[in-house]
């Protein structure tokens, strides 16, 4: 029997906090231990190695992937310096960076936002991520990207044809991983199927204040719960001085206390200005929660017409939407029920399958 196809993965992301971009690395990668464990992809032609410079804090558990800790070096200069003499054989990167110097490889490209929207980085942020992306994007063997809005901002920002990205989508079912754990919406006081929720960040991205602003020029009468983050006061500023009376803020949250809130909310509000995808109007989509989303960038191909869409840089677009949302009940039972059927066309098995589609051909070239 001859000696296996071996196929190393860029798997840094492993030792990361977990986002939405590390969140894709995990679920593909569960993904595709599921497909080798199924037969879809030969095990006795093919091996993966997964390539870490550190030993991952929380390391999943997978039948057919094997973790190889090597390295001096950490982060870029680990990727840019030692992954490329540790991957001998077709190399997997996928997080936006890849060694410039490994032409045998995938690169995949979450989001241009160092491009798009550079004030929401810092310049030295911005001079690494912009100096790496392109040259790696323009050497890989394959290029992908996770949307199709992504797809075109390589070819704009890079001059690299549209036909030659693969656009290889998200899924969303890893919400259903957990069981919802209600207990956080009786600790709070919450009323079942009475409150809007909204996942907050630090990234000014994400346009957290237009939502309390809104919250105001609607008058609407039920609480805000601001799940993520660790101190309110971070959500002042932008026209906001505090956080009104019927806004919640619970905190960082586990994965059944997330669900809980996406299962038992009136609606999600993701007024954000820029995304590669967007995670969370997927997952409450795909439990049934009625969502208002940005009208930019990916957001409408995550919605499609299962969402009620605003202008982010406007708050009475914002406001007119939530104001809809909360007096209009057979809209919302509308919007509960083209979520979830939105959502089924996404999964991280059908991510798994268009990655190894793409890959494959180059395996046995």
């Amino acid at each position: 029997m001859s000696k296996p196809i071996s196929i190393f993965i860029n798997a840094r992301f492993l030792d990361e906090p977990l986002t939405g971009v590390q969140r894709w690395g995990r679920e593909f990668l569960r993904a595709l231990d599921a497909m080798i464990e199924d037969g879809t992809i030969d095990r006795e032609r093919y091996e993966f190695i997964l390539l870490s410079p550190t030993q991952p804090a929380e390391m999943p558990t997978y039948k057919h992937l094997q973790l190889r800790v090597k390295g001096m070096m950490r982060s870029h200069f680990w990727e840019q310096f030692e992954l490329p003499r540790l991957a001998k054989g077709f190399l997997l990167n996928l997080k936006n960076t890849a060694p410039v110097s490994h032409r045998n490889m995938m690169v995949l490209i979450h989001d241009l936002q160092v491009f798009a929207r550079p004030e929401t980085h810092t310049g030295i942020f911005n001079l690494v991520y912009r100096w790496i992306m392109p040259r790696a994007a323009k050497r890989a063997k394959v290029l992908a990207a996770v949307s199709e809005h992504t797809a075109g901002e390589i070819q704009n920002y890079f001059e690299i044809p549209r036909d030659r990205t693969h656009v290889l989508l998200e899924g969303h079912e890893h919400v259903l991983r957990s069981e919802a754990n209600t207990s956080i919406i009786e600790s709070n006081g919450l009323k079942y199927g009475g409150f809007l929720l909204a996942v907050s960040s630090l990234n000014p991205n994400k346009n957290f204040a237009a939502i309390l602003r809104a919250m105001k020029l609607a008058d609407v009468k039920v609480p805000l719960v601001i799940a993520g983050g660790t101190n309110p006061k971070v959500f002042e500023g932008d026209g906001v001085d505090s956080l009104p009376e019927n806004a919640i803020h619970v905190g960082r949250v586990s994965d059944g206390e997330l669900r809980a809130l996406y299962e038992h909310a009136l609606g999600f509000v993701f007024p954000s200005f820029y995304e590669g995808w967007g995670l969370p109007p997927g997952e409450a989509m795909l439990l049934g929660c009625p969502v208002i989303s940005s009208n930019t960038t990916s957001l409408p191909e995550v919605c499609g017409d299962a969402a009620l869409y605003c202008d982010p840089a406007d708050d009475e677009s914002i406001a007119k939407q939530l104001f809809r949302l909360v007096e209009d009940g057979p809209l919302r039972q509308e919007l509960a029920a083209l979520g979830r059927a939105r959502s089924q066309q996404f999964s991280w098995r059908s991510v798994a399958e268009r990655v190894w589609a793409a890959v494959q051909p180059q395996l046995n070239s």
